[in-house]
């Protein structure tokens, strides 16, 4: 391997470790992965599937971790994770056959909107003021979309499964978090079996990137542990804006 060609891996995993913290304490990291992965020259197509494979390690060592520290709501993850795994497929084919940047504009609005209706009641997600919740069910239409959602472009995953359990498990963003998390992990691990069968999946690049990921997940899941709701929503709100912009800046520009 030359000079070049590890300083190309180290940017990698040094993406990799901030994508880690990033997805752990709100989502959005696949925004500094992606233009890394195609800074070391794949395809969007290749780097979309590539992605997979470093979020799938920095959910699990995330998971791990909130877990040890006893954040997991078992029967959350399972509530909102059968649904929202049921869109997956549909969304991995959508990617394997469209453009990556088909719905981008469409997107950026989306997260944008989300932004100001939690700026607007931040109570929502923060817990200073419960409201009613909503049961499964009734919700279990918008997780399948959020599936479809992930399977095609998985950047900022976190941050609409974080806006939709809100509804179901208002006030405790740790806990809601380790849930994100786990369902990051299972809805991930879908993705990644169509990118892997399709051949979309770098696998070099992606375990390089991976490296990195497992450390920021673990570092993450442990800042938002330690510091609790107030971390978790301000860079929430940061990763909302920002990705929101991002994508009509891609879409339009």
């Amino acid at each position: 391997m030359s000079a070049a060609d590890f300083g190309w891996y180290l940017l990698l995993m040094g993406a990799g470790f901030a994508a880690g913290i990033v997805n752990s304490i709100a989502g959005g990291g696949s925004f500094l992965t992606l233009p890394a992965l195609m800074l070391f020259g794949l395809d969007p197509k290749l780097a979309n599937g590539t992605n997979r494979l470093a979020v799938l390690f920095s959910s699990a060592s995330a998971v791990a971790t909130f877990q040890k520290h006893g954040h997991l709501d078992k029967g959350l993850v399972l509530r909102v994770g059968v649904p929202t795994l049921l869109g997956v497929p549909m969304g991995s084919l959508l990617a394997v056959n469209l453009a990556a940047d088909a719905f981008r504009g469409v997107f950026g609005i989306l997260f944008l909107v989300m932004a100001g209706i939690i700026l607007l009641d931040p109570k929502r997600l923060t817990g200073g003021q419960l409201g009613t919740e909503m049961s499964s069910w009734k919700l279990s239409p918008i997780f399948v979309i959020i599936g479809i959602y992930v399977g095609f472009m998985q950047a900022g995953m976190g941050i609409l499964l974080l806006v939709a359990m809100s509804w179901l498990h208002s006030g405790d963003l740790v806990a809601s978090n380790a849930v994100k998390n786990s369902v990051g992990f299972i809805v991930t691990f879908a993705a990644t079996v169509v990118f892997v069968a399709y051949g979309l999946v770098a696998w070099v690049p992606g375990l390089a990137m991976a490296f990195g990921n497992v450390i920021g997940g673990v570092v993450g899941a442990r800042l938002a542990i330690k510091k609790g709701n107030r971390l978790v929503f301000s860079l929430l709100l940061i990763v909302m804006i920002g990705t929101g912009v991002k994508m009509l800046f891609d879409a339009f520009l």
